[in-house]
């Protein structure tokens, strides 16, 4: 009997593959994942807009160059929503810094994740910082195994 792959874990795959190439601090990596097109936008957890693949290329670049980027993100919670040709990831994630003494940035991410050319490709993230009652709350009842939401 054949064997066929599961859709939506391409674009699990794709998130993944953008997890990587922060880690690996390649802007080519991340920018490859995106959709080709001019409607791509980026919401920063610290509040920054980037429309459009340039402005998106150029403000991660930025973040690079600063060191603003994380070290790795790791996602602690996924939600996902899926139809046909759309995914979209709700995630609470850690931002781990450079520095593995500092605390990780708690931030909630969404990413809207589109069937390209038979790819999954990033039209969208919309990134906030976590606040911190929050971010408490959330990380006591997963060091309780009880998940984020119980």
């Amino acid at each position: 009997m054949p064997r066929f792959a599961r859709l939506f874990e391409a674009a699990a795959d794709s998130l993944n593959a953008f997890y990587q190439a922060v880690t690996d601090g390649s802007i080519d990596s991340m920018m490859s994942l995106w959709i080709d097109e001019d409607f791509a936008s980026y919401i920063c957890a610290d509040g920054s807009h980037w429309h459009g693949l340039e402005h998106i290329r150029a403000g991660l670049a930025a973040q690079l160059e600063a060191g603003a980027l994380p070290a790795s993100i790791e996602p602690l919670d996924i939600r996902v929503y899926d139809s046909l040709g759309t995914v979209v990831y709700a995630i609470a994630e850690a931002h781990q810094p450079a520095d593995p003494l500092e605390t990780p940035r708690m931030v909630f991410s969404t990413y809207v994740m589109v069937h390209e050319r038979g790819e999954w490709r990033i039209a969208h993230i919309h990134a906030s910082p976590m606040p911190d009652d929050t971010a408490t709350h959330f990380a006591a009842k997963l060091r309780h195994g009880q998940g984020p939401l119980h």
